[in-house]
């Protein structure tokens, strides 16, 4: 019987992808992501899809770039360069013949955390999600903040220093990269970039290693600079923190250190920002694909 909605979540690195049936997710798994085609990724979706043909009534999709919803025109994908001013709805229909429903992963992301995470019951909330970049998405009066151009919660973009405002590095998506932090700890210790990971990262930190806390002190700060700027623009009951970083506690904790150590030293009388940790970690986008899926096709919650 055909009663389970088939989840995608499209990431620059994987394809995570899960059943969803009545409130739970199963057979939960990731494939890489092709990165130099859509062809390629159509038949690396067909291959998921083909194992749960029988089961699933419709498909859930979360993925990168700026995508209208409802009418399925993506301007680009974002990390995926080969995703241009072209319509998703219409070749995932065309590939799945079956109901579709898209949104944006940090939208997603957004979704499931006021649907059945860290944003339940709140009005007004951001979720700050630390990967390659900086995503996320805002809820605004209960209801997701698109914008006008439908990129609402593109972290990513915010210029972090006046004097050198066209250099990438001083995007808030690198300074609040966890690829970055990977990236600078490994050229301190003189290691391999690619051998270097959060999970090694956080080691470091607790061994006691001067230099890489100092690092992660210097990242945290940055995106705890970032929050007080979103929330006097924003302001919000609560941030999230999200992203696969964000599973160790260390992350959250330092960020709310360094946002105290802001908060004394100014003048002013900031509205102090209150953050959390994800509760849904790396399920929130699929979470949000599910619940905009139900959104789209007006079923029960």
């Amino acid at each position: 019987m055909k009663n389970k909605i088939l989840v995608f979540d499209i990431g620059g690195s994987f394809i995570k992808f899960s059943l969803y049936f009545q409130g739970e997710f199963m057979c939960k798994g990731k494939v890489k992501t092709p990165l130099d085609s859509l062809e390629n990724l159509l038949v690396a979706l067909k291959q998921i899809h083909n194992q749960f043909i029988d089961e699933c009534e419709g498909i859930a999709i979360s993925m990168p770039g700026i995508v209208n919803s409802e009418s399925g025109h993506m301007v680009h994908g974002g990390s995926l360069r080969y995703i241009n001013d072209i319509n998703m709805l219409d070749v995932f229909r065309k590939a799945f013949h079956k109901p579709i429903a898209i949104e944006n992963d940090g939208k997603c992301a957004a979704l499931g955390e006021a649907w059945r995470g860290s944003l339940q019951g709140i009005a007004d909330g951001v979720v700050l999600v630390v990967g390659t970049g900086m995503g996320g998405g805002i809820i605004s009066q209960g209801k997701l903040l698109k914008g006008h151009h439908l990129s609402a919660g593109e972290f990513s973009f915010i210029r972090t220093n006046n004097e050198n405002a066209d250099n990438v590095d001083y995007l808030l998506g690198m300074q609040g990269s966890s690829f970055v932090l990977t990236k600078t700890v490994a050229k301190a210790k003189d290691l391999p970039a690619a051998s270097m990971t959060g999970e090694k990262v956080f080691k470091f930190i607790e061994e006691g290693d001067d230099t890489v806390q100092t690092i992660f002190r210097e990242y945290c700060k940055n995106i705890a600079t970032q929050i007080i700027n979103l929330q006097s623009i924003l302001d919000p009951e609560k941030f999230v923190i999200g992203g696969g970083i964000s599973e160790n506690p260390l992350l959250v904790i330092t960020i709310r250190e360094e946002l105290e150590k802001l908060y004394k030293d100014s003048i002013y009388n900031f509205v102090r920002a209150d953050i959390e940790q994800s509760r849904l970690g790396n399920e929130a986008n699929l979470q949000g694909a599910i619940y905009n899926y139900k959104q789209t096709y007006h079923l029960e919650r």
